[in-house]
This record gives structure tokens, C-alpha cells and sequence, in this order.
């Protein structure tokens, strides 16, 4: 098992990852569960990917996304993962309130990767704000990375 590899992943990956089969972010998900990496999870992530994952809206689209298979893709990640029951650091990101709990648990974590489709966090390593200037004090060697790209850097060892 490699831990040198610790992710956070963002909602939007994870969803990817359970329900397209060809994805890059299916290839991560299926990484984590052989134990390539370490997936870093917290509360709030996780009561994130939950509310997510079992939104009317996304059960609606996804229908082979039922709740059971929910609750078990969780569970899997618990037991696999490096769980933070009190994450104590804060990061201020005003752009997006809502994504400041993954780059806190990346902060707790000390993680190496933290995948996401978001923009906003795409962009903050090489933001000119106040928050990509935090950023890259307190994270120098985090990288937020596309799924697709993660999986070409990373693609010997998933």
C-alpha cells in the first residue's frame, strides 16, 4: 500500500467515480480501493458526500446510485481511509465558503493531492487573491489536480 499518496477528493470526483465506469475519476475511486492511496475524510466531507450522493436530484439521474450503494461506497471509505473526527485548522476562502472544509482536511491531513472538477479550487494555487496567496503559504506542496490529470501523473502507481 502506498501512503505516500493521501487525496482529498472533492464531491464532484467521488460522484464521478460511483457512477461512470470509464472515467479517470472511476480509475481513483478504484485506486483507493485497492489501497494505492489514502483517502482523507472528515466530518463535514463526509456529511458533504452523503447529502450529495443522495440529493432527489442526483438519485433522480443516477438511479444505479441507490441508497444502499451509498451508504456502502462510505463505509468503504471509512474503513480504507484516514478519518479526521476534529478538524481544527481553518482556511478562509471567500470565493467559496463551501469548499474551504477540503482544503482544511488537506491542511489536517497533510494530504499530497486533493482532486476536484471545481474551478475555484483549480484555480487557487495560482490565484492572485489573499486566499491563493494563504494557500500557498500553509500548502506549498499540495497539488489540486483534474482527475485526468492526477491519473497521467500518477498512473504507475494506481
Amino acid at each position: 500500500m502506498s501512503t505516500s499518496i493521501r487525496i482529498v477528493l472533492d464531491t464532484n470526483v467521488l460522484l464521478s467515480g460511483l457512477v461512470s465506469p470509464a472515467s479517470a475519476s472511476r480509475t481513483i475511486v478504484d485506486a483507493l480501493d485497492r489501497r494505492r492511496a489514502v483517502p482523507l475524510l472528515s466530518a463535514p466531507v463526509l456529511a458533504e458526500y452523503r447529502a450529495t450522493l443522495l440529493h432527489p436530484s442526483i438519485q433522480t439521474r443516477f438511479t444505479e446510485l441507490t441508497p444502499w450503494r451509498v451508504a456502502l461506497a462510505l463505509e468503504r471509505l471509512r474503513y480504507i481511509g484516514d478519518e479526521y473526527r476534529r478538524v481544527k485548522t481553518h482556511f478562509e476562502f471567500p470565493r467559496d465558503p463551501r469548499d474551504a472544509m477540503f482544503i482544511e482536511l488537506s491542511l489536517t491531513g497533510n494530504a499530497t493531492h486533493l482532486i476536484s472538477l471545481d474551478p475555484d479550487l483549480l484555480t487557487l494555487p495560482t490565484s492572485r487573491t489573499g486566499a491563493g496567496k494563504r494557500f500557498r503559504q500553509r500548502l506549498p506542496h499540495l497539488q489540486i489536480l483534474r482527475p485526468g490529470d492526477f491519473v497521467r501523473l500518477q498512473g504507475d502507481l494506481l
